[in-house]
């Protein structure tokens, strides 16, 4: 019986680029994921930066009002599918708005006579109020 030398060649040619093929699309895919998951915090850093606009403001639009002027603003539960919490530090004048997947957002305020405030998912519920209460505005739901 006579051997074909060229048997088995194309299988093991084959097979190598096949595996070639799967390495260099899992590759790729490993890619496309990695640079999927970073737009998406990008977004909802950009999206946290413009709540927190908003709210910046409101406190704003109050404090240049004067004492009888207060207003009503609703503000997303989540950012994505992100749960985020912001509060307000008196000492540098910044809300900040923070999750652990993202980089906290910082929005400077004009006016310094603030109460301090923290806002979690429970309160982002109902509408927030900002108004004024004696010599200090307050951010309250």
């Amino acid at each position: 019986m006579k051997r074909n030398e060229n048997s088995g060649f194309f299988s093991i040619d084959a097979l190598f680029a096949l595996m070639l093929l799967l390495l260099i699309s899992a590759s790729f895919l490993n890619v496309y994921e990695g640079r999927k998951k970073s737009a998406e915090l990008i977004g909802a850093s950009l999206e946290a930066k413009m709540i927190g606009d908003k709210l910046a403001s409101a406190i704003n639009t109050v404090y240049a009002n004067g004492p009888n002027f207060s207003l009503n603003i609703n503000l997303p539960e989540k950012i994505g599918n992100y749960s985020y919490r912001i509060f307000f530090d008196n000492n540098t004048r910044q809300i900040s708005i923070e999750n652990s997947n993202w980089e906290s957002v910082k929005v400077m305020v004009l006016c310094k006579n603030i109460k301090n405030f923290e806002l979690y998912q429970e309160n982002l519920k109902k509408q927030i109020r900002v108004s004024w209460e004696g010599t200090q505005i307050m951010v309250v739901n």
